[in-house]
């Protein structure tokens, strides 16, 4: 029989080295997401603004917002599988050495689609809202996302901290920079 304490202390090793390597498979996502959320997110959504202002842009818009429910998931879900299919599709040319053909195929093929799917989203929110299951399912991965990005906070405080410091402070100033003349250039102050 083994002893208690000598037991308590390889479950806490367990739960240890079971954290550890939850921690090293979800920092990935946890950067992915990061990125995303922070640099091409927020970039889409001020471009979509920007694009939003004019006319025939802001006719489309409400002509999407009078459209039933299923009809606007149905609209929502068509970009968001180009997306996808782009993305296999520039996987499988850069597979077979054409990373060219793959670099256009994943900038301009699935950015397209990212930022319709991205403007559908925006402007029908509610309207996919009220299906229920597109609701549940939205909710479900924002709780996957917010769960990753919790566990990975402490990771990710330290790769920011080290971004600014030494060779790697010069990449925040770079981004930084880019970030003021993309807000300068739609007359917005930069965050």
């Amino acid at each position: 029989m083994q002893d208690p304490a000598f037991r308590t202390m390889t479950e806490q090793r367990r739960r240890r080295l079971r954290r550890m390597v939850e921690d090293v498979l979800l920092l990935p996502l946890a950067l992915l997401l990061e990125f995303l959320e922070r640099v091409i997110w927020d970039g889409a959504k001020a471009l979509l603004e920007l694009v939003s202002r004019l006319a025939v842009v802001a006719r489309l818009r409400r002509f999407l917002q009078k459209l039933p429910p299923l009809v606007v998931v149905f609209l929502f879900l068509i970009p968001e599988a180009i997306d996808h299919l782009s993305g296999f599709w520039a996987t499988v040319l850069f597979v077979k050495g054409n990373w060219l053909a793959a670099t256009i195929v994943a900038v301009f093929i699935k950015g397209f689609a990212i930022l319709l799917g991205l403007w559908i989203y925006q402007s029908c929110e509610e309207t996919l809202m009220s299906v229920r299951w597109f609701a549940v399912a939205h909710d479900k991965v924002i709780v996957a996302r917010d769960w990753v990005l919790d566990r990975t906070r402490p990771i990710r405080q330290r790769l920011r901290l080290a971004a600014r410091d030494g060779e790697r402070g010069r990449l925040a100033r770079r981004l930084a920079a880019w970030r003021q003349r993309i807000a300068a250039a739609m007359n917005r102050p930069a965050r």
